[in-house]
């Protein structure tokens, strides 16, 4: 009896499942980029036969469907996406990229490779992301993107970024940087680029994989590709945005004058002979940041004609940028960048391609200085004075006519009084011609690379007067011409094989380099400041009292290399990869360096006994070593000893006495390049049916040879460069993404990224420790030695404050000034003095730990972005609050004056104004003056909706982004990201305001 029911329900149910099994669903997929059809999309019905591609046109038509039927739509390089088909007949989807498929190719030094062929930790930025976030150049758009890279920011218009792949392991000022790789040229900086210029980009982070590069890869290397064509047809697209910029997180300063005058006369409290004097004696309060900051426009655009056929692939690029500065005064930066790029399959065997890159930016400097003397002056006289006859060209105030002493200067003069110019060009040039010898197996390529950059500074300072100490007698201009040219000529031999389940390839390659720079300076008084064309130096005075001056000078550079790497795959389950590289250079006496690496990988998941298991949808463990080397520092290192004076002087002529130095000793050392030996072990990983995708690391990396100064052999004051370190960097860095479906119309992604560093000086010979982050000319705040970090922070340790003259007298340790309101200092060695015995570390400029986050969604046409970033544990020396002592009644911020000890139980952490002024305090390196430099910020937050109906159109998207627009940090200064020279990071006596960026934009395709 069931089995009859059964079969009548089923017979009776057979027309509606055959009604619902009748659907046929069609669409068009495109390309989410470009917005051009996607040819060759695999769709198919998940867990069913039924299958087709994409043609040219990108449509597909399926039958044969049920609501309940999931499509699948895939490409190798591209997120794979399913779609349950419900009640739709007609779907159309747009393919992303997945930067993290094991299909994707990324690109490697000299050459790509597969994502799961790597066994090395390289990280990749489609440019597309880096173009999203509004900003001058790429490398500010790189700022929380990829795990175990640190990027460095400035807010002024044209500034340069700061980059550190896995910490620092060098000590000179210009020797921590990256090595940059555009199209196979190398480049100081990509500061230059705009992020719409590029493809994309990648980090070399570990030793095996930059050992390619050798001697210049010490701090790891970033590789650039810009566009190129895609797709079947030309295809024009237009991306550009407008926007306001608005100065943020400006350091509240006293501006009331009531408030300035309680402060004078507290710190004046201890001078019995003091008469305290009244606000009333000043004319004005004054917000000196207000008066030089404002807000500013700024704006991009960019246009990108590309595509390819069989034989031929192009794409021209056209891009401007501008920016206003928020300083109240002229500075600004704008930049036209002009890309052409092209590759040519002439015949079976050979492709000729060519690249050609030229970048122009013009930019006018604002004077910083006015932002610190803004900070010291007191918030108490106008910024004009028709009073002051004596000024001219404007009416400017004189603090010195309000009672300040000379070391002051009226904020707005100073930058109002400034003319400082740069005019860049850079042009990048590359051509290649690749002969496949043997079909898919043998290829030679030969290329030859350069880059030409010419620089021009002028700075004008015209005649003006102020004050006694605000004033120029003569105007003044001085110009630097600046060329340099670096030239490379690259040929490799490819030979890749397959034998059974092995397939292998060998590269065997060699490298030419030269390098040219050339440097011309010359200043001149009285030039006449008319007009713009006047300013020359020959129109300048050439008199004994006001004199010409020229300088000349310049470097050269040849260096000569062989490199050769093999990569081995069995089956798609065991890697391995090895390189070796030796590197010829004329710049120092170790003429030879050899730099091998080797990197082994395991896929797990292709085991047998991983077969069953459900945790992971892809495994892959790696295992590298290599070495690497750092030619970035001054080579021929020498000094010259000697007695001057009377003895070793003679007399020429009538009375013309020439000055000599007698007894002459000429010190050579040997110096070697710095070298670095690092070791990595990680994985790439992906689970829960391919929406969580990660890779983590952990890493050794041990730079040795470090080149710094220490003392002749014998005593004396010379000192010579030598290889007399050795520094640890080590650390973690994981990466995580997740994308998913929520329903049928919304998809959504998060990501993340977290980096740790440990850095610590292992060993230093010939000194205790170096010296770094002078300040008051002859402070130092940081110290490099043995089991702390580089350029770490050393001093006192503040323990309170005395709250009495009680407090004070009961306190056995013995320290200068000891009286109520004075900072207490640790003993630390015991002895009941404090003397420098008692210094000690107080903290790093390096962040502990370093993150990103990242959460986007699309609805139907409506997407969204935001990006955090955050770092923890960096520490910053507020230089700003050092100058008490210079400038006794200089101005204060809001912070302390809130914050002050003026009375018993007041503060146990801030001194008194009186202390706070004192000789005594000031000199100590202190915690008071070492702030937290830990921040959290929102990076970016965007809206867009996305027009696809648009005749002529392919696709537009407009959108509104927020740049900044929230950073929490404790630190008292403007921003927490304070840049320095590997020894004296963190010192922030100056540094340019941050500004949060609006903008509307749009993108479209044709």
């Amino acid at each position: 009896m069931k089995k009859l029911l059964l079969l009548f329900l089923i017979l009776a149910a057979s027309p509606f499942l055959y009604g619902q099994g009748s659907v046929t669903v069609t669409g068009t997929v495109t390309d989410a980029t470009t917005g051009n059809p996607a040819v060759g999309i695999s769709v198919s019905v998940v867990g069913g036969s039924t299958g087709m591609v994409t043609g040219n046109d990108g449509n597909y038509s399926i039958s044969g469907l049920t609501p309940q039927s999931v499509l699948s739509f895939s490409f190798i390089g591209m997120k794979t996406q399913r779609i349950t088909v419900g009640s739709r007949t007609v779907i159309n989807v747009k393919m992303e990229e997945d930067v993290v498929s094991v299909d994707a190719v990324v690109v490697v030094g000299y050459g790509t490779q597969k994502a799961k062929d790597l066994t090395a930790p390289i990280a990749v930025v489609q440019g597309a992301e880096l173009a999203s976030l509004p900003s001058a150049n790429a490398a500010q758009a790189l700022q929380g993107q990829l795990a175990g890279v640190q990027v460095i920011n400035s807010g002024a218009p044209g500034s340069g970024s700061t980059i550190k792949i896995r910490g620092v392991g060098s000590m000179g000022d210009n020797t921590a940087k990256p090595l940059y790789v555009v199209d196979n040229v190398f480049v100081d900086n990509i500061d230059f680029l705009s992020s719409n210029d590029i493809e994309t980009l990648s980090v070399l982070k570990d030793a095996s994989a930059s050992a390619i590069y050798g001697v210049r890869a010490a701090n790891g290397v970033v590789l650039v590709t810009t566009k190129k064509g895609s797709g079947r047809r030309a295809v024009i697209s237009y991306d550009g945005y407008a926007g306001v910029q608005t100065p943020v997180n400006v350091m509240p300063m006293v501006t009331d004058k009531n408030k300035y005058v309680a402060l004078i006369n507290e710190s004046n409290d201890w001078n019995n002979q003091y008469v305290p004097i009244s606000p009333d004696i000043y004319p004005v309060s004054t917000d000196w940041y207000s008066k030089l900051l404002r807000n500013a426009f700024t704006q991009n655009h960019s246009l990108d004609v590309s595509g390819q056929n069989s034989s031929t692939n192009y794409s021209f690029g056209l891009n401007y940028f501008d920016q206003d500065g928020i300083m109240d005064t002229e500075n600004n930066y704008n930049r036209i960048n002009l890309r052409m790029r092209a590759e040519q399959q002439t015949n079976k065997w050979l492709k000729l391609g060519g690249n050609v890159m030229v970048s122009m930016y013009d930019k006018t400097s604002a004077e910083e200085n006015a932002l610190r003397q803004a900070y010291i002056n007191a918030p108490v006289y106008p910024v004009y004075d028709a009073d002051n006859v004596d000024a001219y060209p404007k009416p400017f105030a004189s603090p010195q006519d309000y009672g300040f002493s000379n070391s002051y200067g009226n904020p707005v003069g100073v930058a109002y009084y400034n003319d400082n110019k740069t005019k860049g060009r850079k042009y990048l040039f590359s051509i290649f011609a690749e002969a496949e010898i043997i079909k898919n197996k043998l290829s030679f390529r030969t290329a030859y690379n350069q880059d030409y950059t010419s620089d021009m500074g002028k700075n004008y300072k015209p005649e003006f007067y102020i004050g006694p100490n605000q004033k120029e007698k003569y105007s003044q201009l001085t110009k630097t011409f600046t060329n340099t040219s670096m030239q490379i000529f690259d040929n490799t031999l490819t030979y890749t094989g397959q034998i059974d389940r092995h397939n292998f390839s060998v590269m065997l390659g060699q490298s030419t380099r030269m390098e040219l720079m050339e440097r011309l300076w010359g200043s001149a008084y009285k030039v006449p400041a008319d007009t713009e064309k006047a300013k020359y130096l020959k129109l300048g005075s050439n008199s004994p009292e006001t004199p010409r001056n020229t300088s000349d000078d310049g470097m050269s550079y040849n260096g000569v290399s062989f490199f050769t790497r093999g990569t081995y795959n069995f089956a798609d389950k065991y890697l391995a990869t090895f390189t070796l590289r030796a590197d010829g250079s004329s710049k120092y006496q170790q003429k030879w360096g050899i730099f091998p690496s080797l990197g082994l990988g395991w896929v797990m998941t292709s085991e047998d006994f991983m077969k069953d298991q459900t945790l992971f949808d892809y495994l892959k463990v790696r295992a590298s070593w290599g070495m690497l080397g750092n030619d970035n520092i001054p080579g021929n290192s020498s000094a010259i000893t000697g007695a001057p004076g009377v003895g070793s002087s003679g007399v020429f002529g009538f009375n013309n006495l020439v000055d000599g130095v007698g007894a002459q000793t000429v010190y050579q050392n040997y110096l070697k390049w710095e070298s670095v030996n690092e070791y990595d072990l990680g994985a790439d990983f992906k689970m829960l049916q391919n929406r969580l995708s990660g890779e983590i690391d952990g890493y050794y990396r041990l730079t040795r040879n470090v080149v710094f100064p220490a003392p002749i052999a014998g005593g004396g004051k010379p000192e010579l460069l030598a290889n007399n370190g050795k520094v640890l960097n080590a650390g973690i860095e994981l990466s995580l993404r997740w994308a998913d479906w929520i329903g049928e119309n919304f998809s959504y992604t998060a990501g993340m990224n977290f980096t740790t560093v440990h850095n610590e000086v292992m060993e230093l010979k010939g000194k205790e420790y170096i010296v770094g982050g002078s300040y008051r000319s002859t402070m130092n705040a940081t110290r490099t030695m043995v089991g702390l970090p580089i350029g770490a922070f050393y001093g006192y340790e503040v323990i309170g404050v005395y709250q009495s003259d009680r407090d004070a007298a009961r306190d056995p340790v013995a320290q200068p000034l000891k009286a109520a309101g004075h900072l207490r200092y640790k003993d630390r060695d015991g002895n009941k003095i404090i003397d420098s015995n008692d210094m000690g570390y107080l903290g790093s400029p390096i962040p502990k730990i370093m993150g990103g986050l990242d959460l986007g969604g699309e609805w139907k046409n409506i997407d969204f972005g935001i990006t955090i970033y955050g770092q923890l544990g960096n520490k910053i020396f507020n230089v700003k609050r050092t100058n008490r002592t210079t400038y006794p009644d200089g101005n204060y911020d809001m912070d302390y004056y809130e914050n002050r000890w003026h009375g018993n139980g007041t503060s146990n952490e801030y001194p008194s104004a009186a202390a706070f002024n004192a000789e005594s305090t000031q000199n100590f390196p202190s915690t008071f003056f070492v702030e937290d430099g830990s921040y959290l910020r929102l990076q970016n937050v965007q809206v867009g909706y996305t027009f696809t109906d648009i005749k002529y159109i392919s696709k537009l998207r407009l959108y509104v982004s927020g740049q900044r627009i929230w950073t929490l940090f404790g630190y008292n200064g403007f921003s927490p990201e304070v840049s320095g020279s590997p020894t004296s990071t963190g010192m922030d006596n100056n540094v340019y305001p941050m500004q949060a960026i609006y903008t509307i934009g749009a993108k479209i395709t044709f």
